[in-house]
Formats: C-alpha cells, sequence, structure tokens
C-alpha cells in the first residue's frame, strides 16, 4: 500500500522534486497509474496538472505544480468506496 495525503502547499522546489520523485517511483513500482485529467474538474479554478489511480483502493489524486505566486497541490479528486 503507498500512503498518500493531501499537500496544499509545497515549501520549496525541492520538496515538490522529490514528491514528484516519490509518486514517479509509485508508477514505476506498479503502485500507481497515471491517468489523463479530466479536462472538466477544476476545483477552486485550478485545471490540468498529473492525476494518478492508486492501484490499491481506485482513488483518484491530483498534482498541481507550483506557479507563484501558488505554491501547488496535491489533493484526492476521488474516493473510491469498495465493492462489498
Amino acid at each position: 500500500m503507498m500512503q498518500l495525503e493531501k499537500i496544499a502547499d509545497f515549501r520549496s522546489p525541492g520538496e515538490f522534486q522529490r514528491f514528484t520523485d516519490f509518486l514517479d517511483g509509485g508508477v514505476k513500482s506498479g503502485l500507481l497509474e497515471e491517468i489523463p485529467p479530466d479536462p472538466n474538474y477544476h476545483a477552486g479554478e485550478i485545471y490540468g496538472g498529473r492525476w494518478f489511480r492508486r492501484k490499491d483502493d481506485g482513488s483518484v489524486w491530483r498534482l498541481i505544480p507550483p506557479d507563484p505566486p501558488f505554491t501547488g497541490l496535491f489533493e484526492m479528486v476521488r474516493k473510491m468506496t469498495p465493492v462489498k
């Protein structure tokens, strides 16, 4: 299982790069799948970014890079409920 939590802002370019490397490692190891962004999703009027689906629970997350003065964001887009 890969633990993911919301990040409301990145404190430095290095922190953002380390987190991006972490996500890329999750994709490489098969724990995450990078998927196309939903063009209709624009919470907070923020579009695009990189989107990821966790393979163990199907939840979908998005990574929005910093663009000063915006400090970036990583958040859950969709939580999947396991079928019983």
